[in-house]
């Protein structure tokens, strides 16, 4: 029998073969791995594991906070959508719409108009408010979205 053959015998059959019990031991240490390594690598594949669970629970996250944008911008631009002018955003200040929550805030002000050039144009400066809608999900909770725009007066107030 060549050394190679021996060899795998006596792992297999060490008493019989009349290998030597160092031999057999050897061979018995080289086979599988040892508890620590198992432990290591498990560490290794739970840290892994757990950094891909972080990262999916994210962009989850953000794409639901994207929705949730997206319905609070719909809900400023229908509540902005209602009135023409300045005096009608006075009527309803506030309101809901679903489990949202949108209140209207005005500043009446005086806009110039320029020529194109940047020059004011002749007249009377135009009367308009700066309307800004803020909208927040449940009542009292934060603002999601705000959302501004400008209003002209029918008449001066």
């Amino acid at each position: 029998m060549n050394t190679n053959a021996r060899s795998r015998w006596c792992r297999l059959v060490p008493r019989v073969a009349g290998c030597s019990p160092d031999v057999a031991r050897q061979h018995r240490r080289q086979r599988g791995f040892s508890l620590l390594e198992a432990l290591v690598a498990m560490s290794i594949a739970s840290i892994a594991l757990a950094t891909l669970y972080r990262t999916v629970g994210q962009s989850s996250k953000g794409a639901v906070d994207v929705e949730s944008r997206i319905e609070a911008a719909l809900v400023a631009r229908s509540a902005l959508a209602a009135t023409t002018f300045a005096e009608d955003v006075e009527r309803q200040p506030a309101g809901t719409a679903g489990n949202w929550h949108w209140r209207i805030r005005m500043q009446p002000e005086q806009v110039t108009v320029r020529e194109e050039d940047g020059r004011p144009a002749p007249g009377a400066p135009l009367r308009a408010a700066m309307v800004t809608v803020e909208v927040a999900r449940g009542e009292g909770g934060p603002v999601v979205m705000s959302w501004t725009t400008w209003k002209p007066y029918r008449a001066a107030p």
